[in-house]
This record gives structure tokens, sequence and C-alpha cells, in this order.
């Protein structure tokens, strides 16, 4: 067991371990995961971070390699060695890495995925609150969720009871003096009040992939991206080069289906209207990642609800497409032009 107040020792047991730590810590009034120095204590008075943990193993903008035309030569860059911890993530961030190991591991390796995996432990703290966006029971896991966590935090009072749930886990507690639990009794987890029916979903994707619904359920979509960037299962990438006359670096960095950009090649769009590009985001997430890897691309971590600029609700397009109904709010008329 260790009390609340005691994580911030944690912290520095695990900087001067060597491990790098990142743990939810306020900034402009808002929570976000983010590195901590070995003098930080973790916020814990929040549902959920702004960012995942995607933001850590799978960056944003990522060097890949440096290039020099003059010698016609290449180096690679390679992916972060050192030790990571994620400290006080949520149950679906923990989730969201099972699906992302699947996609990126099997039967296609991504290499520097794979190390920053290897090389991060995941400590979980279960959930002791949820707000209306949350919707992680629809999606089948839960606040006290053990999916994907090295150790999980169940809160217990002032305390959290600690149990280590890999010998990964098993290692980092012994290495930063906590005791695993010995059976105690953890407090009762909060009762989500947002349920997302998905009935019938998979079998209509199958099925309607030209419907003039996507029309109506994308109407007031603006394309901005944001969903992608704070999913923490969205994974769609771009490689880049920024250059001089001789010398360069190659970069990976995030893409979006939302883009009007996405898929655009030697001048021809395959996706043309913002209804064919939102359409993309639901396949993938909940027929393409099914049929593939038998894995729903989503967590129901409800950030693309809680921060969507025009209030795109997921949950309520997901129910809308089988029962055949509008997920309209607003926005201009059927017909009108579209990005």
């Amino acid at each position: 067991m260790v009390s609340k107040s005691d994580l911030s020792s944690v912290i520095a047991r695990a900087v001067s371990a060597g491990y790098e730590v990142y743990a939810p810590g306020k900034r402009n009034g808002k929570v976000y995961l983010e590195k901590a120095d070995d003098g930080a204590s973790p916020e814990l008075d929040h549902v959920i971070t702004v960012n995942g943990v995607k933001d850590i193993l799978l960056p944003r903008c990522e060097p890949l390699a440096d290039f020099n035309l003059t010698d016609v030569s290449i180096e690679s860059i390679d992916a972060p060695a050192a030790g990571r911890v994620l400290l006080a993530t949520r149950p679906c961030d923990a989730a969201s890495l099972v699906i992302l190991d699947a996609i990126l591991l099997d039967p296609a390796r991504d290499t520097r995925y794979a190390r920053m995996r290897e090389e991060t432990v995941v400590v979980t703290v279960a959930c002791s609150r949820a707000d209306a966006a949350c919707f992680c029971t629809s999606m089948g896991y839960g606040p006290h969720d053990e999916t994907g966590s090295d150790v999980i935090l169940l809160p217990a009072g002032d305390s959290y009871l600690v149990r280590p749930l890999t010998e990964k886990g098993k290692a980092f507690i012994g290495e930063v003096g906590l005791e695993a639990d010995a059976g105690g009794e953890p407090d009762s987890p909060p009762q989500l009040t947002r349920t997302v029916r998905t009935e019938g979903l998979k079998a209509w994707l199958d099925e309607n992939f030209e419907s003039e619904k996507w029309r109506d359920v994308s109407i007031n979509c603006i394309g901005c991206g944001a969903c992608y960037y704070l999913c923490p299962t969205c994974h769609c990438f771009d490689i880049t080069d920024e250059a001089g006359v001789a010398r360069g670096r190659r970069y990976r960095i995030w893409d979006c289906c939302s883009f009007a950009d996405f898929t655009k090649m030697a001048g021809h769009q395959p996706r043309v209207g913002r209804h064919a590009r939102y359409r993309q985001r639901i396949m993938h997430k909940f027929k393409y990642t099914v049929d593939n890897v038998n894995l729903t691309a989503c967590v129901g971590d409800g950030r693309c609800i809680r921060h969507c600029p025009v209030g795109v609700d997921i949950g309520e397009i997901l129910e809308s497409l089988p029962e055949g109904g509008a997920a309209r709010r607003g926005g201009p008329e059927p017909g009108s032009r579209e990005g």
C-alpha cells in the first residue's frame, strides 16, 4: 500500500533508479501527461489527462534518419533506449496500448515503437470518478480494468493498493521500494452514466460503405483533427523530409484521416469530401481493425467528445448508424458544399 501523498517520493525514487517518469501535471488549468522531475507531485484530482500515452510511445514528430546527398549516405536515428515509467495513467489509456501492440508489433513490427514499449513500465491509477463523456464499459473495459497495465494502484481511502500484474511491474515496485498488496479491499469503482449501444454496428458497417448516412453524420465535422491527436488508439502517420541543398532529416509525423490531404497521391484524392474522410475514421476503428486484429480501436476514454470544438459526439454517431437515425446538431443543410 502507498499513500496518495507518497507518490511524489515514488517519482523521485524512479528518477534516481534511472527512469524517465511521465505523470499527470497541471498546466493552464488542464491536466496533461508530461515528463516529471524528481520533485514533482502527480496531479490526481482529475478524470483523465488531456493527452494520452500515445504521445510518449508514438511521438507526434519523430526523427528517423539523417541523410547527406553529397556523399549519398543515410544514418538511422535510434529510438530512445532509456527506461521510462508512465505513472498514474488511467485504465483506458493502458488498454489502448494493447490495441496499438496488436497493430504495430505483429505481423509487421514497428521496431521504434517496439523498443519504446519494451523500455516502458505502465503504472495505472484506477479511476475514482468518471464524467459524462466516459464510456469505457461500453467498449469492454472499466474504471478498475487491468488490461495493459504492469502495475495497477487501486484507491482505498487515502491510499492505493499496489498490485503488480507483470514481471516488469514486479521488478519496478521492487526498485522504488513499494510492496505488493496482500489482498486489501479497494474502494468501489465509479458507476458510469454513459452507455453507448453498438449492437449491430459492425454488421451495418460491413454492408453500408456507400450509404448516404455518412453525409448526415459528418455534417458538423470541420476536419480539424483534434479527435485524432487526442485519441489514444489512432496511429496513422506520414513520412516527411526536411532538407537543405545537401543535407536533411527524415521524420515520422502523425497524420489524420480528417485532413483534406490524407491519402492524397499523385494529384488524386480517393476520399473526396468530408463525409468520406469521416467514414474512414469510423470504419478504421470499428470495422477494419476488428477485421484485422479482432479488436475495436476505441477504449471509450471520451477525449474526442470532451474536446471537439463543434460538439461532435462519437457515441451518438455510433448509435445512430445501425438505427437509421441522424446524428446532427445544426450545421449546413444536406447538399451544401463540403470541405
